[in-house]
């Protein structure tokens, strides 16, 4: 490791020499808990208590009715003052419940926290068998002996302060991301904040209205993207994306590709080179609904202001530099590479909109399909105006159709095309939109079709009642198939609406396709460069789902909005904010305290195959030029999953070791005998 570590004193057992530890005689407490009646009414718990106290180095056993209150927790503590106990055993609920209330308490009286033993004998045990009290009894008995023979041999586990960099870095600057530098800042720590468009704002930036309330988007977002902007502790970098990530949590280092704009930050954004650039393509921020330039800002209000030039579309006229008035324009710009230290990690990039084109019954993008076309998009023709060049394009020219059809569920919940999970917005996304047109045009003629209408939440069920309300027509069932009309051309949607079992053939001037909210373009090299996990819909996997969903796999690498998984707007900011306040944790308090709870190799035994870093999900293990891994002590979460992956024993977790694991493992079997110490 090459940053500074601290030791700390645990307990008074960390002064202890090698030899010392092995020389003391183990003094074990054992506890049973009655959980109230979640144990006791299944588990005869004075006859395990009785059981325990002829176990071998048992000096106290007793049975209390909740271990976990104050009394409880005094009773452990009572033993290593008066019986001298250096090792504690509680049979009661998971060890994530309440394993470390119980090693905090030893560690309070000086004993190491990792000399504390939880057995689960309610979800393990008492749960599973509530009808069968003898044989719960005895499962019980033989958790408890496993407890004992695995504290037996519980060593000290070490913990290092380790110190870490005051600063942050943010991949992704769309809603979720601009919220958590802003409250990353705001707490004092600097931010690098790293967007690979040349614009901030993301999808939010697109939209005509946001639900429930159909608020302005940009009126909400614009506080915070000028905020961000003009904050003195974050540094954005628009055009760049990430290209390496090295180190573990407290201390990345972190290499950033940064493309040119080739437009000097002088320029006042006056539109001169784009209103004279002969150059159009199709924007891709107003979802092709209108044109931009080669040379363009994508919309009036983007942050930041600089124009921004397209190198493939530009023929190289030369026009916008002798036309700008600032001499902004520079083609001669390279490609940068910037590389900074930060201690934590929010990875904020993102999602796409589903491609439909796959489907190939709906025609999506095909010659003569011009009007099958996507939400995002009609979003963009409901918007009061084009904001993409000077000509303002009003709804009313935007010739909304008078008969619309949307589709729900595509690219989602749909095994033929690989999208097995709920979007969970979609619905939402629709309706909201349904409504508007209603609105605009109540003589338009709106129908969705659906599978199941999902409007959970407060306002969203009145949201659905007001678009039925202004006649907005649900019909269950996928559609099979669009068609052309043979004579006059219309789009027919070909449904079956499974609540009458009948047929249907809807006529309509234009269909949208609710499409799905997918993982975004390369975010499989971006999961690899950051060494963290996938699920297996391609989004960035949490660490736990309920109890830590802004943690990544790794240490140090959080989650915020749609990266994780689907999300609305006010889930990502709700996310976001929570990833921001964990992540600036340690880097305010400016060290990580660190258990040394790490494998050990031992080099005779070890065969150089790899095997245990092709495995290690934190990326906690590298393999140096001679084949031989090394552990990142920082890094490494304790999962223990190099242990089984090793074909010769040659990596063992303290306090997890083959010998401890045999041990319980004799202790629940049936007539086990520990062969070293019993």
């Amino acid at each position: 490791m090459t940053v500074k570590e601290e030791k700390i004193t645990e307990s008074k057992n960390i002064s202890k020499t090698d030899k010392d530890k092995q020389e003391e005689e183990p003094r074990i407490g054992v506890f049973i808990c009655h959980c109230g009646h979640n144990i006791a009414d299944t588990v005869d718990v004075a006859k395990v208590a009785d059981y325990a106290k002829d176990l071998p180095n048992v000096v106290k056993a007793e049975h209390y009715m909740f271990m976990c209150s104050k009394p409880g927790v005094q009773m452990l503590k009572d033993s290593i003052e008066e019986l001298d106990v250096n090792r504690t055993v509680v049979a009661s609920c998971s060890k994530n419940q309440h394993g470390r209330t119980f090693a905090k308490a030893i560690e309070e009286m000086g004993l190491n926290r990792h000399k504390h033993q939880q057995v689960n004998i309610r979800e393990y045990n008492s749960w599973v068998h509530q009808k069968e009290k003898d044989k719960a009894t005895e499962k019980a008995k033989k958790l408890v002996k496993a407890g004992v023979n695995r504290a037996r041999k519980l060593e000290d586990v070490e913990t290092r302060r380790v110190p870490t960099t005051k600063a942050a870095l943010v991949i992704g600057a769309g809603i979720a991301g601009l919220r958590a530098s802003y409250d990353l800042a705001e707490l004092g720590i600097p931010v690098y904040l790293v967007e690979k468009l040349s614009t901030i704002g993301g999808h939010m930036t697109q939209l005509n209205k946001t639900f429930p309330t159909l608020e302005c988007p940009q009126c909400s977002i614009s506080p915070l993207t000028n905020g961000v902007a003009n904050h003195p502790l974050i540094e954005l970098y628009t055009n760049a994306q990430i290209k390496s990530v090295e180190g573990s949590m407290g201390n990345f280092e972190v290499e950033v590709e940064i493309k040119p704009r080739y437009v000097k930050d002088n320029c006042t954004s006056c539109g001169e080179c784009a209103l004279h650039c002969p150059v159009e393509v199709p924007s891709e921020w107003d979802s092709e609904m209108s044109m931009r330039n080669a040379i363009y800002k994508a919309y009036p209000q983007a942050i930041p202001a600089t124009y921004v030039r397209d190198k493939k579309s530009c023929i190289e006229c030369n026009t916008c530099i002798n036309v700008c008035p600032v001499q902004a324009v520079d083609f001669s710009m390279q490609t940068e590479i910037k590389t900074f230290k930060v201690g934590s990690i929010v990875v904020a990039a993102g999602y796409d909109e589903y491609d439909p084109s796959e489907i190939e019954p709906y025609h999506y993008g095909q010659e003569g399909y011009e009007n099958v076309i996507t939400q995002l998009k009609l979003e963009r023709m409901l918007a009061p105006g084009s904001l993409t060049n000077s000509q303002v394009l009003r709804p009313s020219d935007a010739k909304i159709p008078k008969s619309i059809v949307m589709i729900q569920c595509v690219g989602s919940r749909n095994d033929q095309v690989g999208n097995q999970y709920c979007t969970g917005v979609c619905c939402k996304f629709a309706i909201k939109n349904a409504r508007i047109v209603k609105e605009m045009y109540p003589d338009a003629d709106v129908t969705i079709c659906y599978i199941d209408v999902r409007t959970p939440g407060l306002n969203f069920e009145e949201l659905y009642k007001s678009a039925q309300e202004v006649g907005v027509r649900f019909i269950r069932g996928r559609p099979s198939e669009i068609l052309r009309g043979p004579i006059s051309g219309e789009l027919r949607v070909i449904v079956e609406d499974t609540l009458s079992q009948t047929p249907l053939k809807l006529k309509a001037d234009m269909v949208v396709l609710s499409a799905a909210m997918v993982p975004p373009e390369g975010i499989g090299p971006l999961g690899s460069k950051l060494h963290v996990l996938r699920s297996k819909e391609g989004f960035l996997k949490e660490f736990h789902i309920k109890m830590n969903p802004t943690l990544s796999s790794k240490g140090g690498i959080f989650l915020a909005g749609a990266i994780q998984g689907p999300k609305d707007i006010s889930e990502s900011v709700a996310q976001a904010g929570s990833a921001a306040a964990i992540a600036a944790a340690p880097l305010v308090k400016g060290y990580i305290e660190k258990e040394m709870l790490v494998p050990s190799v031992d080099y005779d035994l070890c065969v150089r195959c790899g095997l245990c870093k092709t495995v290690c999900a934190p990326a906690a293990i590298e393999i140096n030029d001679d084949g031989i891994p090394m552990i990142n002590e920082v890094a490494c979460k304790s999962c223990g999953m190099c242990m089984p992956a090793c074909p010769t024993g040659a990596i063992q977790l303290l306090n997890f070791s083959d010998d401890q694991l045999l041990d319980e493992i004799i202790a629940i079997s049936s007539g086990g005998v520990i062969c070293e110490n019993e």
